[in-house]
Order: C-alpha cells, then sequence, then structure tokens
C-alpha cells in the first residue's frame, strides 16, 4: 500500500511541459507557463512572477577564452550596472556565483544572482542563468523566481535547452571594455520595475 502511494505521489508531481523549437534552439517549458513574447531574438515564459527567458544577439566574444579575471571583472561590471539603474528602489543586486562551464565543447558562464526586493514588491528575486557563445552569437537562457530556486526544476528545463548548429566561429579575443551579458539580465529590471508599479495602484 505504501509503495503504491508513493508511486501515485511520483505521477501527480512530474511536471507537464510543452516542447517549444525553432530554427535557433529546443526546450520543454513547463506548462504552467505561458509565452508572452515571441520575436526573432527574443523568448518569454510567464507564471506568476516567475518567468523563463532566453535571447539571441549577434556578438564577436567567444566564452571558451575568458580567463579567471575576465570572469570577475564580468561579475563587478554586471552588478554595477544593475544597480545604477535599481538605486531609485533602494535594493541592490548581488551575483553571488559565476563561473565558465562545457558541455561537449559548448563553453558558457553560468550564474547565480540575488535580489532582495520583498520590502518593495512583496517577494525576494533570485534568477540563475547561462550565458553561450556560439555561431557568432550570445545567447542567453535565463531562470527567474519569487523563491529559492528549485534546482530540479532548473535542471530539468536547461537539460531541455539545446542549441542547434552550435560550433563556434568567431575568432576575436574577448576585451571587457562592455559587458556582454547585461542583456541576459536586463530584463530583471524591467520585470522589477513593472511590479513596483503595479504596487502602487
Amino acid at each position: 500500500m505504501k509503495k503504491l502511494l508513493i508511486i501515485l505521489l511520483l505521477l501527480f508531481s512530474i511536471i507537464k511541459v510543452h516542447a517549444y523549437e525553432n530554427d535557433y534552439f529546443n526546450i520543454d517549458i513547463p506548462n504552467n507557463y505561458n509565452l508572452t513574447e515571441e520575436t526573432t531574438n527574443s523568448y518569454k515564459w510567464i507564471k506568476d512572477n516567475n518567468y523563463i527567458a532566453i535571447s539571441l544577439s549577434k556578438s564577436d566574444y567567444n566564452i571558451k577564452e575568458f580567463t579567471k579575471e575576465d570572469i570577475n571583472n564580468q561579475k563587478i561590471s554586471i552588478e554595477k550596472r544593475i544597480n545604477d539603474r535599481l538605486k531609485d528602489f533602494n535594493v541592490k543586486a548581488t551575483i553571488t556565483s559565476i563561473e565558465k562551464q562545457n558541455i561537449d565543447d559548448l563553453y558558457y558562464l553560468e550564474y547565480d544572482l540575488y535580489l532582495p526586493s520583498k520590502n518593495s514588491i512583496g517577494f525576494d528575486t533570485f534568477q540563475k542563468g547561462r550565458i553561450y557563445t556560439h555561431n557568432g552569437y550570445l545567447i542567453t537562457f535565463i531562470f527567474n523566481s519569487d523563491t529559492t530556486i528549485n534546482n530540479e526544476e532548473y535542471n530539468t528545463i536547461i537539460k531541455s535547452f539545446i542549441i542547434k548548429d552550435f560550433t563556434i566561429i568567431n575568432k576575436y579575443r574577448v576585451y571587457l571594455t562592455l559587458t556582454i551579458i547585461i542583456g541576459a539580465i536586463a530584463g530583471i529590471i524591467g520585470f522589477f520595475v513593472s511590479l513596483k508599479k503595479e504596487k502602487h495602484y
């Protein structure tokens, strides 16, 4: 009887997903997320205060060449840019971790970001993301949540994220005069600002 109950609970706990595919990538999105943005370079799915976002942009960067110093400079620059834009809201974002990783020679930066926004909009903000370079493009994946991120859910989604034709062809050395991943997490600013405005009505 206990085994049957456990099996039933496991079956009910399985998240139903919707397979999304285009010319650039494949991904399985949980059915409780609704597609709210779909352009040639920007895709966004929302569930309550949470969202999944993917963006594509031309880039001459190659994350494979990033040094530890490059990565640390990215962390500093990203935090500064975000916090400069959020200074009127009395909150400060922190990147709690950022590192270079690779799967089958596909290199990416993976980061965790925390925004203590509870006093402003009623909940804190947590974000986990990856930034890939391939085929002359910068591709970003964002998972944004109003609670501590469920790593099991995140891992299930990110494992289903398959970039098509991902051979890196650019030959440029990385010079970090500009932040390359600010676009990847700029969505948090717009999301935060829109929620802040809703709180005022």
